[in-house]
């Protein structure tokens, strides 16, 4: 972890090893982390800073969230026999003239152990790519 000369931004480094999907040949990121943008986070490739992802905790958006990691990816976290506290956080879409959505399909793990991240694909069909960040509310 390091302060940043920006002032109240903090920032942690992560590794990858599989990258993430569609970014597969990024491997190195960082977490920057402000108390003015809590909840979100930006999770920032190292090597091609424009490549940025907003995120937001996953438990903020589902309390009960169930996350399934393979044994593949517990290697991956370098998780102890007996787990540690993982961070999960949903990416965030802003698509034009739509309202802002959360990936709970596909969270982004980080093991802060270890510096050790991962996008796990989850195999529960209960959550979606495009959940919504806030319910509407119908006009009167």
């Amino acid at each position: 972890m390091a302060e940043t000369p920006a002032g109240n931004v903090r920032a942690t480094r992560y590794r990858f090893p599989f990258g993430i999907p569609a970014f597969e040949h990024l491997r190195a990121f960082r977490l920057l982390e402000n108390p003015v943008w809590a909840p979100l986070a930006v999770l920032e490739s190292e090597s091609e800073p424009p490549v940025r992802f907003a995120c937001a905790p996953v438990r903020l958006l589902v309390p009960d969230y169930r996350l399934e990691l393979s044994e593949v990816e517990m290697a991956a976290l370098a998780m102890p026999a007996s787990g540690s506290e993982l961070i999960l956080l949903a990416i965030l879409t802003f698509a034009e003239g739509r309202p802002p959505t959360a990936n709970l399909l596909a969270p982004v793990v980080l093991n802060p152990a270890t510096g050790a991240g991962v996008q796990s694909v989850q195999t529960d069909a209960s959550y979606s790519h495009l959940h919504p960040l806030r319910q509407e509310s119908p006009c009167s």
